[in-house]
Formats: C-alpha cells, sequence, structure tokens
C-alpha cells in the first residue's frame, strides 16, 4: 500500500492567475498534475517523498555509531506517512523510510536541533512502513528536516523532507474558517465550550454489542457482559465485542474513531489499547443533507454494521464529514485529512482506507476522491448525487415549479407535472421543496421538516437536536445586514469567491434560457400554450431567496470557480483510478429526493468516448424492509458489509500492485462480484454483469426519469451550470421544438425567451479545466 500521498507530489503551485476576487489562488495546487489525452487532468504517480542525495563520508563521532569507525553517509528517501507533507497538523507526524530493509533508529533535527521522536504505531494489521517514527514538536508553517538511520549494521543514511505544519483546529487548505456560532462538544460527552474553536479534552468511553447486534454502553469495560456477542480475535483467543470510541476535536469538529478493542483496559486517558483486534482497515464514514449551520454540529450517522466491528475494521467521522453542517467539500476532505492523520498518528497506518455514506455523504466521496487523491483508497457512496452545486439547478427549479403548480399552473395535473419535472412522481419537487430548496435562502439554516432542536428519533444518529445558528446571528436584510447567510454558495464562498457588487458569495444558479417543460410539449404531455405560460411564468429568485418575475443569472468569475476547483464532478483525480461501487436504493416511486437518474449522471461524467471506466460499479436494489424517506434523506440506509467487504478486497489488491499503469491495475484486479448488479427488494437477483441496470429485467422495474434541467433538455451529465443559448428562431429551424407553433405561438416565444433557449451541444458558460488535485483556499 502506498502512501498517503501516493499519486500526488510535493509543493508545485499551479496558481490560477485569473483566481475571482475574494479566493486566495483558487487554483493553487499541492501536487504537480500531467495532462493526459482529451485534455482531462491525471494525477503523478510521484511517491510523496523527497530524497536529499549527500556525498562524502563522516568519521568518528561524527559519522555514526559503528564499531568500523568510518561509514558512508547514502541518500535516504524519507516519507511523510501521516498527510500530506504540505497538510501536516497539529506538531506532529510520521515519517517512514519505506524503501529500507531492515531496523533503524531513526533521529530527526530541524536546523540543528534534534526533535522529540517515538516509534510510530506499527499493529500487526497495519501498513508495513519500514523503520518510522512519530516526530513531534514541529512549529506551526514549513520545516525542512533532516532524517538520519542509523542501521544495526553500522550504517548511516540522512535525507531531508520539507513539510508543513497547520494548528490541530486548523485551517490547513480550505480558506479562512467560517464563523463558529455555536458548540456542541457536550452532545458527544466532551467538556462544555466556546466559539470560536469549541475545544475540548479527548474522551474514551466504551460500548458492547450484543448477540443481536444491539449496542449498550459500558461503564465497565473490563467485565464481559452476559448477552455480549463473542467473536474470534486473530490469535484465536474468544473474546466479547466491545467496542472503544475515542472522541475529540479536531479542526474546529468533534470527531469519533471506533475500534473493536478485544482486552480493553479502561483507562480514561486511551493510552493502553490492544491493537489486535484491528484488521487493518479504516472505514471513514459520511452523513448526508447539504446545509449551511454555522455551528461545530452534530452527527447524522447512526451505528455502524456490528459486523464491520466484528471483522475488524475501525471507523471514523466528524461532524464536518455530515454535510448537512455545512455543506463544503473541501472542509470536509480537510476535515477527514486531520482525523485520519491522527489515526495513523494513534492506532497506525491503515492498508486501505475505504469511503461509506449515502445522500450528501456520497457527494463528499466523489469530491474527495476527485479533489484529494490517497485520502480514500476506495468508495462506497450510496444513494449517490455526483455533487452538490450541479444539483442545485434542478432543485431550485423543483422550488421554482411547486410555485407555479400552487398558482398559474393550478390546472396541470399530476402526470403533467411529473412530465415537466422529468420525474417518476409529482411529489418528488414537493420534496426537493421542503427540504434542500431553502439553500436559495439566506435566513434558512436548517431543514424545513427538522426545527432547531427538533426530534432526535426523527432523524437516526442526530445528537443533541438539530442546532443551527442563533437567531441574533442569522441574516436579515433589515435588521441584520451583517448576519450569516445561510446559502450554499456563502458556506463555500471561499471556493466560488466574493461578488465585489454586494459583498456576499458569488451566486452559482441560473435558469437564462431554460425550457421548462420542453420534453414534456415535445411528447404532447402539455400544450404549447401550457409551456409558454409555465416559462413566463416561471420567474426565479433574487439574492435574498425571494421570488422574482425574471430570470436569474449567474456569476461567470464563480462558474469558473467552481469547474477549476473541482466543486463539480468532473470525472477528474482518483474517480477512474480507485474502485468505487454506487449503490442506488430504488425511492423514486415514494417521491424521494434520491431519484435513480443520478446514478447514470455520475457514469456519464466518469466515462470517456462513451465508454465507462472499470474502476465504476452500480448496484441497484430497492428500499430494504424497514427502512424509509428518512433513512434515504439522511443516507442512512442499511446495507450490510458486503459493499465494505468487496471494496476492501479489491483496494488491497490494487495496493500490492504499486507500480505500473494504475487504470491498468484496478481493471486487472477487479474481483469477479464486483459487476453491475440489480435485486428486488426482497435480495433476489434480477440482473447482473456489465449493463445489468439497463437490462429489461431491471430498467423495467426500475425506470430512469430526471430532474427539470433535463426535461428542458439537459443531457445526462446534468452538469451545465449556465448554458449558452441560441435564437429562438434557430432553435425552431433545428427542430428543437417537434410540434407545430402558430405564428402567434412564436411570437410569444420570442417575448418569452428575449435572451435565447438554451443549447446544450455547446460548452457551458464559465466551463473551465480542472485546475488539478489538493487545491488550497
Amino acid at each position: 500500500m502506498v502512501g498517503l500521498g501516493d499519486r500526488v507530489g510535493v509543493g508545485q503551485d499551479v496558481a490560477d492567475s485569473t483566481a475571482p476576487e475574494g479566493v486566495d489562488s483558487v487554483g493553487d495546487t499541492m501536487n504537480s498534475s500531467e495532462r493526459g489525452g482529451g485534455g482531462r487532468a491525471r494525477t503523478t504517480g510521484l511517491i510523496l517523498a523527497v530524497t536529499a542525495l549527500i556525498a562524502g563520508s563522516c568519521s568518528g563521532a561524527d559519522g555514526g555509531a559503528g564499531s568500523g569507525g568510518d561509514s558512508a553517509e547514502s541518500a535516504l528517501a524519507v516519507e511523510v506517512v501521516s498527510s500530506h507533507p504540505e497538510a501536516v497538523s497539529g506538531g506532529d507526524a510520521v515519517l517512514a523510510v519505506p524503501t529500507m530493509d531492515g531496523p533503524a533508529e531513526l533521529t530527526v533535527t530541524l536546523d540543528g536541533e534534534e526533535l522529540e521522536t517515538r516509534p510510530a504505531p506499527s499493529p500487526a494489521e497495519a501498513r508495513d512502513l519500514g523503520p518510522a517514527v512519530l516526530v513531534g514538536g514541529l512549529p506551526e508553517g514549513t520545516s525542512s528536516l533532516r532524517v538520519t538511520a542509523q542501521t544495526d549494521d553500522g550504517d548511516r543514511l540522512s535525507g531531508e523532507v520539507e513539510l508543513t505544519n497547520h494548528p490541530k483546529q486548523g485551517p490547513v487548505f480550505s480558506g479562512e474558517q467560517f464563523t463558529m456560532t455555536r458548540c456542541s462538544t457536550e452532545d458527544f460527552g466532551l467538556e462544555a465550550s466556546t466559539p470560536p474553536t469549541c475545544d475540548a479534552p479527548t474522551r474514551y468511553a466504551w460500548r458492547y454489542i450484543d448477540t443481536d447486534g444491539g449496542y449498550h454502553d459500558l461503564d465497565d469495560p473490563t467485565t464481559n457482559p452476559d448477552d455480549a456477542r463473542i467473536v474470534e480475535t486473530a490469535d484465536g483467543s474468544e473474546r466479547p465485542l466491545i467496542i472503544r470510541d475515542e472522541f475529540g476535536v479536531i479542526n474546529r469538529s468533534p470527531y469519533q474513531v471506533s475500534v473493536f478493542d478485544p482486552n480493553p483496559s479502561g483507562d480514561p486517558d486511551g493510552a493502553s489499547f490492544d491493537a489486535s483486534g484491528w484488521n487493518g482497515r479504516l472505514v471513514y464514514r459520511y452523513g448526508g443533507g447539504c446545509g449551511t449551520s454555522y455551528t461545530q454540529g452534530f452527527s447524522l450517522l447512526g451505528n455502524a454494521e456490528p459486523d464491520l466491528f466484528a471483522k475488524g475494521y475501525a471507523t471514523a467521522t466528524a461532524t464536518f464529514n455530515t454535510f448537512q453542517v455545512m455543506c463544503d467539500d473541501v472542509l470536509s476532505a480537510e476535515t477527514t485529512s486531520m482525523v485520519k492523520e491522527h489515526v495513523i498518528e494513534t492506532l497506525g497506518a491503515p492498508v486501505v482506507t475505504i469511503g461509506e455514506g449515502g445522500s450528501g455523504g456520497a457527494i463528499q466521496q466523489y469530491l474527495i476522491a476527485q479533489n484529494y487523491p490517497g485520502l480514500l483508497d476506495a468508495i462506497g457512496p450510496t444513494l449517490p448525487f455526483p455533487d452538490a452545486m450541479s444539483i442545485s439547478a434542478g432543485v431550485l427549479d423543483c422550488s421554482l415549479l411547486v410555485r407555479y403548480f400552487e398558482g398559474a399552473g393550478g390546472s396541470l395535473d399530476q402526470e403533467q407535472r411529473a412530465a415537466i419535472a422529468d420525474q417518476l412522481s409529482a411529489d418528488t419537487c414537493g420534496f426537493w421543496d421542503s427540504t434542500f430548496a431553502a439553500g436559495v435562502n439566506p435566513a434558512k439554516c436548517g431543514l424545513d421538516l427538522v426545527p432547531d432542536g427538533g426530534d432526535a428519533e426523527l432523524l437516526p444518529g442526530q445528537r443533541g437536536g438539530f442546532i443551527t445558528p442563533p437567531k441574533d446571528s442569522i441574516y436579515d436584510a433589515a435588521s441584520n445586514p451583517d448576519g450569516v447567510r445561510c446559502t450554499l454558495q456563502d458556506a463555500n464562498v471561499a471556493k466560488v469567491g466574493v461578488d465585489p457588487d454586494t459583498g456576499w458569495a458569488r451566486r452559482p444558479w441560473d435558469n437564462v434560457g431554460v425550457a421548462y417543460g420542453l420534453s414534456a410539449l415535445n411528447d404532447g404531455t402539455i400544450t404549447a400554450e401550457q409551456f409558454l405560460d409555465l416559462n413566463d411564468g416561471i420567474g426565479s429568485y433574487d439574492l435574498d431567496g425571494a421570488l422574482q418575475d425574471g430570470r436569474s443569472e449567474a456569476d461567470v468569475d464563480g462558474l469558473e470557480a467552481m469547474y477549476r476547483g473541482g466543486r463539480l464532478n468532473l470525472g477528474e483525480g482518483d474517480l477512474r483510478r480507485i474502485p468505487i461501487i454506487s449503490v442506488n436504493v430504488y425511492t423514486d416511486p415514494q417521491g424521494d429526493i434520491h431519484d435513480r437518474f443520478r446514478v447514470f449522471t455520475v457514469r456519464e461524467r466518469l466515462s470517456l468516448d462513451g465508454e465507462a471506466p472499470p474502476n465504476s460499479v452500480i448496484w441497484t436494489r430497492g428500499i430494504p424492509e424497514g427502512d424509509g424517506l428518512v433513512e434515504a434523506l439522511t443516507g442512512g440506509i442499511s446495507l450490510g458489509t458486503e459493499l465494505i467487504e468487496l471494496l476492501d478486497e479489491w483496494a488491497t489488491a490494487i495496493a500490492e500492485e504499486p507500480d505500473g499503469d494504475r487504470e491498468a491495475v484496478v481493471e486487472r484486479t477487479r474481483p469477479d462480484e464486483a459487476v453491475d448488479r440489480c435485486w428486488s427488494a426482497s435480495g433476489d437477483v434480477l440482473a447482473e454483469g456489465d449493463g445489468a441496470n439497463e437490462q429489461p429485467d431491471c430498467a423495467n422495474v426500475y425506470p430512469v426519469r430526471g430532474d427539470p434541467r433535463t426535461g428542458a433538455g439537459a443531457p445526462l451529465s446534468d452538469n451545465v451550470m449556465k448554458c449558452r443559448t441560441m435564437s429562438v428562431a434557430e432553435a425552431i429551424d433545428g427542430e428543437l421544438f417537434e410540434v407545430e407553433l402558430s405564428d402567434e405561438q412564436r411570437t410569444r416565444l420570442e417575448q418569452v425567451f428575449p435572451d435565447g433557449v438554451c443549447d446544450y451541444s455547446q460548452p457551458a458558460v464559465g466551463e473551465t479545466a480542472w485546475a488539478g488535485a489538493w487545491q488550497r483556499y
């Protein structure tokens, strides 16, 4: 297994001089990248190491310990194992010499002064690092460290590595931190804390899992509960399934690391831990939603599958990895990096790290794999969306359609409404409107269906209520114009930039030229007059989330920043280079927002020349018995351990072949079970193998529709934030409209679309090449 930084280089900026105002080096990256065929960027295969070549020899005490006197000082390749070298945090890091055979004593110096070191954690099942140490006392900023290895044979080898250390509470690469309005450490059993850091001492707790899979707190972990599940450990002994939980605050975010503890000591400081129950694999969990809370946050994740712990997996997550807290994929990536760094420094370096989570949790996995390769070695997104930014157009379209259907469009029946929205159910737009459409309103800081401090039972995994900013801190145009603004773009202001005219984040939403209901018109579900009335009355939202008559136009500089920074799923980075099994749970008939076409949108974006990459697998099944829309909304639908175990098998096989063409290795190591598959809700296989989801036995049971943008002619990729337009005359001549229009209707069409109609055959406005991996803001 290569390190966190494998596939990324060190320190080369590709800063884009056209970065929008308000964004610090949107194109700045922490890696070098090469441009592959078709103009797509691919990260390099450089190892994350810096090698210093030192000539000459040393003798006596200066030359190292060796009974023979003189010993040659040779080159040493040093790797920062715990994080990307420019993303070190908390003043410590694990340094290793993976190319050395045999033991060696490592010393680390900075400016000639020896730093404190101790052996890096190296449990039997963790990744083999070679000689490695945990070095502490690193100053903030960039340092050049000299690492010297003294072997048992008396050889002395030396090299240098440059790294940049950041505070434990960040930021590292996500840009200026948002205004923290509330802390929630007490909800995680930590001490009370105060903004802006909301820091609290680490605590350890234990739970056990009973024979039915239930979790129970365990005040005294040295006891063996009678109803505890018994599992066999690596040494063949049988032990109760007791889980050690570590809670703390990293990057201002409460985190939790959990692992099977076969011989718990109960030490409150966690100093004593038996790592023999860990299989060396880390499952990093991501929570759903997409919100802007300006708080320390909460968890929308229930308990992990008990079998994961029984099989030895460790899990980790943090509140900033729940997208409903702050819908910022870079903040989530940064938190992942810092929490994983802590895991490596305390448990050991995972052989592989596997992403898990649904809905907003799926978005995080895709974008972290794209923009911060090396953090995740495989991902299992469920209820998938490709990203937050591109789907926001269809979300806000739904809100506009709901308003129209409630007013001027009230005569349209359910079939017509569903056809206009290009969805299986007319209720889907209503669900979007009642949940995430509020992201257009700066004064709406939570889900409409869950009030502040709402019922914790409503959302599985939620702790302490659904906290939002104090009301007196929230933006109000009249009474509090400087308050926090809870829009998607304001949550990502460091990534999209600041509009100099308003002082607020640049808005990415645009509906100029969008011909709502075009497909419904062309197939005869609605009439030309109904089409014209719809597009004449649809309107849009202003910057404060109020309805307006005219269409909304996006800020092009902000759009360019989003494409360049990878806020859209572009199929870049590791998205064609690591195992991906995307799981669609079919909930379309219930009007759920996790509509089926999203998983095919993802595949379309990952495809090259119409060919899906060999690393991408789609599984489809009906909604499991006992689960419903709430579990779907939060990404909490349970799928057992099969997904994780298969991703583990695949990623482990890849890790054993670190050299060679990565995409070829991914294809060659693909397990036989890693194929497209379609199940019924009861678990019967309907179809399997390449193209299984398109086979009639699956497609007829689980039909695919779209969203209001595809209903207006957008492509399956659904990644056009702002379309280029063609004149109405060109649209008519090009047979965009497949129905006969009268002269009067043509005249009105010109009036409804004075700026023209979307031409989806052209590149999107603002579409810009991705600037590469490991960008900083």
